[in-house]
């Protein structure tokens, strides 16, 4: 999904310090931009690039996604369960996700996503896109994800901390300044496989395609 004015709007709607530093983004590399420091009381972990597979896997690939993008909704819907049983599952790839929020409903999505912990981190992904269209639009999105997050197990004073900590929101708005910077990523989802940049949703084949040169020699994916 390329990023559509409104929610390029949406984005500098984020704190002032924020707005300013996406719009200094394309001037200035992303590590000049100094990170709020979490304080003592900031929820941990802090968000970061989440990994579903083993380590030891051969082939890694990136998405950056924004749980807002439709278009990351339907890849992560349709088509990452095949991947996932046929590519991750048997530990021939590692997935590293990384945020790519596109506007404030996302960072806010993100975040909750994030105050969950890695243990909470993949079912609770998996659970924004699957009702993508019943918050992302909401005039009330928070209240949906904060009843989310609650039936997930997250206390909701845990929630608020983690939406009102710079601390911990600022990583997520750093991941997409990096995107920019590294990869030149201006839509979600885009992928990285082998070093090579892919922007748009890929196909199951379109995916084998790409991984299957990058296996060890002998290696086939289940299916």
């Amino acid at each position: 999904m390329t990023i559509p004015s409104s929610r390029r709007a949406a984005l500098l709607a984020l704190p002032a310090t924020l707005a300013a530093t996406t719009l200094a983004a394309q001037q200035q590399p992303a590590q000049q931009w100094e990170v709020t420091a979490p304080g003592p009381d900031t929820p941990r972990p802090l968000p970061g690039e989440r990994a579903i597979g083993r380590a030891d896997a051969p082939v890694t690939v990136i998405e950056f996604h924004s749980l807002t993008c439709g278009n990351c909704a339907r890849f992560h819907t349709e088509i990452f369960p095949r991947i996932k049983a046929t590519f991750v599952e048997p530990g021939l790839v590692r997935f590293l996700l990384r945020d790519f929020p596109l506007d404030r409903v996302a960072v806010d999505a993100a975040a909750m996503v994030h105050c969950g912990g890695p243990e909470r981190y993949e079912a609770l992904l998996t659970t924004l896109y699957t009702n993508k269209e019943a918050w992302a639009h909401s005039p009330d999105a928070r209240a949906w994800l904060r009843r989310t997050g609650t039936l997930a197990g997250i206390p909701a004073p845990r929630i608020e901390a983690c939406w009102s900590d710079r601390g911990f929101t600022d990583p997520i708005v750093l991941s997409r300044l990096e995107a920019t910077r590294d990869f030149n990523v201006n839509a979600t989802p885009t992928f990285v496989i082998g070093g090579r940049v892919y922007p748009g949703v890929l196909t199951f084949d379109r995916f084998a395609e790409l991984v299957r040169p990058l296996l060890p020699a002998g290696t086939a994916p289940r299916g």
